[in-house]
């Protein structure tokens, strides 16, 4: 007999500059945390904000839900956890499922006042976030535009410096990772984009083998660049997200065979992708290529080679499900995803491609249509 799964309302507490799922149940941007109630019941589903007085006309004159109250109407000088039995009293609720982030002693707080605080793995805004509608992927498209740009400045810096003994000069000064990524940034800014996500990476020679390095210091000649930007709309808060790998001049031997494995592992696991694939299918496709190639892979624990998974969603989060790796999630329309293979060795440099795609019922759209040209 199948067990029917108890509906309780949900309950959140926190601001919702960085937490996504508050942001995606409320469209309510808030630096100071505020409280949001969401009862599912069929028939009578109902939500609400708790805010503080100071953001009560701001957030209903932006906050998709209806009903917004003040922190006031409860009385002044609460405690957030005597606010939150006040509200669940005078709303009949006992129990609540709230988020594993959720405040231990705020839980522990409402459980002596007899309230059943459950917390849960998934909370439903979690779970629809995953398919994104259309506005949501226009959202994406538009960042995805300004991360371009972006890397269109970069590499054309890179492609037009000239080369002194093993450095890159612009304008008679060494080219630096420090000064490419204040190209980029001032690009993603004029394109009203912000870097939430942590700074571009820049990233030259055997130092780009680690793959979240940031970068600094001279780029080099003949070396591998790794320039992987993430940028979020400010107004929109969607994030788009993009890895290439140039070389000034001509790269070594070992170098160039790392990123003729990279592209063709990348390009089959696009083929694959598609409605219904699971994503442990298009990691395991990457790590075949990658083995038949003589290269080390994640699935035997290695330390160099291919060490991370093929990709991951992107959305309000630059990383967010579902996790393009070894699992059984079954790709679903409406999925943004990265296909972002990668070599990587100590000894000789790193090498990423990241494409971002939305998942078809047959196939997939590219959503990043700049080239991967290797050499400039």
């Amino acid at each position: 007999m199948k067990v029917k799964k108890k509906i309780r309302p949900i309950l959140m507490v926190s601001e919702s500059m960085h937490n996504a799922d508050m942001y995606y149940a409320t469209r309510f941007l808030s630096e100071a945390p505020f409280i949001y109630l969401h009862s599912p019941y069929k028939g009578t589903e109902k939500e609400m904000l708790i805010v503080s007085q100071m953001e009560y006309e701001r957030a209903k004159n932006e906050s998709f839900v209806k009903e917004i109250r003040s922190t006031f109407d409860y009385g002044y000088g609460l405690k957030t956890e005597e606010l939150i039995t006040k509200i669940l009293q005078e709303e009949a609720v006992n129990a609540v499922e709230v988020p594993g982030y959720f405040p231990l002693y705020t839980a522990e707080e409402l459980r002596k006042k007899g309230i059943d605080v459950v917390p849960v793995e998934e909370l439903i805004m979690t779970k629809e976030r995953e398919i994104k509608n259309d506005q949501e992927i226009e959202n994406i498209k538009k960042a995805q535009r300004a991360c371009e740009h972006a890397m269109e400045i970069a590499i054309g810096i890179i492609k037009n410096s000239t080369v002194k003994g093993d450095l890159l000069m612009e304008n008679d000064e060494i080219l630096t990772s420090e000064k490419l990524k204040v190209y980029i940034e001032h690009a993603l800014v004029d394109a009203g984009c912000n870097c939430d996500a942590g700074e571009p990476i820049v990233a030259c020679g055997k130092r780009a083998a680690v793959p979240h390095f940031s970068g600094s210091g001279p780029i080099l000649a003949y070396e591998p660049i790794i320039i992987d930007i993430c940028p979020r709309l400010k107004l929109e808060r969607y994030f788009a997200d993009m890895t290439r790998t140039v070389v000034k001049g001509e790269p070594g031997n070992e170098i160039k065979e790392m990123f003729d494995a990279v592209k063709q592992a990348q390009e089959a696991a696009l083929a694959l992708v598609e409605e219904g694939v699971r994503c442990r299918e298009v990691h395991n496709l990457v790590c075949d290529i990658f083995d038949g190639r003589g290269y080390e892979t994640i699935r035997k624990r290695s330390k160099k080679g291919f060490i991370h998974n093929t990709g991951h969603g992107v959305g309000l989060d630059i990383h967010e499900k579902p996790y393009v790796g070894d699992n059984d999630y079954e790709l679903r329309e409406g999925n943004v995803i990265t296909i972002e293979p990668g070599l990587y060795d100590p000894e000789v440099g790193g090498v990423r491609l990241e494409d971002m795609v939305l998942v078809l019922k047959n196939g997939c759209e590219n959503l990043t249509k700049l080239e991967k040209k290797f050499v400039i």
